[in-house]
C-alpha cells in the first residue's frame, strides 16, 4: 500500500479581507474554511495517511478565538495517521506564549490526530510497515534572513525510511524576495539535505507546474483558494503517493470554489460594449468575484449604453468593481461644434478622423490641441 499525503499551505485563515465591503469580506472569509473542509474531505475519501499543512494555516499570530477552534474542528474530522501542522511566517511560532499556537493547543488538547510542529525535531512514524520520518522547520518569526532548514543537515536519518521536509519560506527561482526576507532556500541546498522530497509553503503560486506526474523533489502547495485577482489558478493542494520510500506519483487538487476575474478591455465600438457583455454573461456570478478595467474613447450614445450594460452586470454579479477610464469619442459633430470651419485645428481633426488605419490619432491630437488651448 503507498503512503499517501495530502499537502497544503497558506490557508490564511482568518484574512480581513478589508479592501472588501462586508457581503463579500463575509463570502471570502467563510471560503478559507469551505475550501478547508472540502481539502480534508478529498483526503479521507482518497484514504491518506497524512494531511500536511506547510505553515500559514492562520493568517496571524493574533487570529479570532472562534476562527482557530472552527479549524481544529475541522482538521479533526480527518481520519488518517496524523494532521501535521507547521507555523508559516504569519503564524510564526516563537515560544509557548505564542497567542495562535496556546489557544491552537488549548483548542486541539483532545485532538489525538493533530501534531502542531514547533520544535527542530525528526518526528516518526510507522505505517503499514514502512517507517515516515518528517523534518519539520519551523518560522520563529515573520521575517528572517537564514533558511530554517539547516539543523536536518547534520541528523541522522533512516536511509531506508520515507524522508520528507516541511518548511515554509522562499526557494530561489520560484518567488519574488530581491531583499532575502523570507527564510529564502535554494534549490542545491534543499536537494542536498539528502531528503526523499520537501513540502514547501509561502508562495501562493503552485510548484510543479504540472498537474500531474511522477518526478519533484519539492512541492510548493500554493494558496486553497484564491485570495485576490493577483491569484491567476482556483486554489491548490497536492495529493501524492509514495512507495518503498520513493515517490510514486502526484496529482494537483482545485479545493477552490470561488475565482477572481478581472476584464481588462479597451472599448471603441458597440460591438465591443457587446462583447463585454457576453464575456460576463459567460461567467458564474455566485463564484465569480468581477474586477472590470474599462478605458477607450466611445460616443456620448456608446457610453450610454455602456452604463446601462455596466449596471446589468452589477446587478447580476454580487461583486464587481468597475474601473473607467472612457475618453469622448472625436467625431465630425464634435468637431464641428469645437472647431470652425476651415481651422487648422478643424482640418487636421477632420483628416484624421477619416483615417481609419489609425483612429486613436485624432483623440490624441485633440487632447494636445485642448491642453495647448488651456495653458
Amino acid at each position: 500500500m503507498p503512503i499517501r499525503i495530502v499537502h497544503t499551505a497558506d490557508n490564511h485563515i482568518g484574512m480581513p479581507f478589508r479592501q472588501h465591503e462586508d457581503e463579500t469580506r463575509n463570502q471570502l472569509l467563510e471560503e478559507r474554511f469551505e475550501a478547508l473542509e472540502r481539502l480534508i474531505d478529498t483526503a479521507n475519501s482518497n484514504h491518506a495517511d497524512f494531511f500536511v499543512i506547510s505553515g500559514d494555516l492562520f493568517d496571524s499570530t493574533r487570529v479570532k478565538t472562534p476562527y482557530i477552534e472552527r479549524t481544529v474542528g475541522i482538521l479533526t474530522k480527518f481520519t488518517g495517521t496524523s494532521v501535521l501542522v507547521l507555523p508559516g511566517n504569519h503564524d510564526f511560532y516563537a515560544g509557548d506564549d505564542t497567542e495562535v499556537w496556546k489557544r491552537f493547543q488549548k483548542a486541539s488538547s483532545e485532538c489525538l490526530n493533530i501534531e502542531l510542529l514547533t520544535t527542530t525535531s525528526v518526528v516518526t512514524f510507522e505505517v503499514s510497515g514502512e517507517t515516515v520520518q518528517f523534518f519539520p522547520c519551523p518560522c520563529p518569526s515573520k521575517t528572517g534572513k537564514d533558511p530554517v532548514i539547516a539543523w536536518i543537515t547534520d541528523v541522522e536519518k533512516t536511509l531506508s525510511a520515507l524522508r520528507i521536509g516541511i518548511a515554509h519560506g522562499n526557494v530561489t527561482g520560484l518567488g519574488m524576495d530581491a531583499n532575502d526576507h523570507y527564510f529564502t532556500m535554494t534549490m542545491p541546498d534543499l536537494e542536498a539535505i539528502g531528503l526523499t522530497t520537501w513540502l514547501l509553503g509561502h508562495i501562493h503560486v503552485p510548484f510543479p507546474t504540472t498537474t500531474s506526474g511522477s518526478e519533484s523533489q519539492l512541492f510548493m502547495a500554493g494558496t486553497h483558494t484564491p485570495d485576490s485577482v493577483r491569484c491567476k489558478h482556483s486554489g491548490s493542494a497536492w495529493l501524492l503517493d509514495f512507495e518503498e520510500s520513493q515517490l510514486k506519483n502526484y496529482k494537483r487538487l482545485s479545493p477552490g470554489k470561488i475565482k477572481f476575474v478581472r476584464i481588462d478591455r479597451s472599448l471603441h465600438h458597440l460591438n465591443d460594449i457587446s462583447e463585454l457583455q457576453k464575456i460576463c454573461d459567460s461567467l458564474d456570478p455566485h463564484a465569480v468575484l468581477l474586477d472590470l478595467k474599462l478605458s477607450g474613447q466611445l460616443s456620448t450614445d456608446e457610453q450610454n449604453e455602456l452604463h446601462k450594460s455596466i449596471e446589468t452586470i452589477q446587478n447580476r454579479f454580487r461583486t464587481c468593481t468597475v474601473d473607467l477610464d472612457i475618453k469622448n469619442k472625436i467625431d465630425s459633430s464634435t468637431i464641428a461644434t469645437l472647431y470652425p470651419q476651415g481651422t487648422l485645428a478643424e482640418r487636421l481633426l477632420s483628416t484624421l478622423l477619416a483615417d481609419s488605419q489609425h483612429p486613436n490619432d485624432v483623440t490624441l491630437a485633440h487632447d494636445l490641441i485642448q491642453e495647448i488651448s488651456n495653458s
